[in-house]
């Protein structure tokens, strides 16, 4: 746990709703693909959570 906000994260206001994460992660369909396990989504997870990880 860390009281930092990752650099990678941005935030997004969709539908009423205010969201903190990647990009990567806000797009639509990310959390499908992710859980279809599409390769090239689980690497952009994999790389991202990499990345909050070494920041904290």
């Amino acid at each position: 746990m860390s009281d930092r906000i990752p650099t990678c994260w941005v935030t997004a206001l969709n539908h009423g709703r205010l969201t903190l994460a990647p990009q990567e992660w806000q797009r639509p369909g990310f959390w499908n693909d992710f859980f279809d396990h599409l390769p090239d989504t689980v690497a952009e997870y994999d790389r991202l959570k990499a990345q909050i990880i070494a920041e904290s």
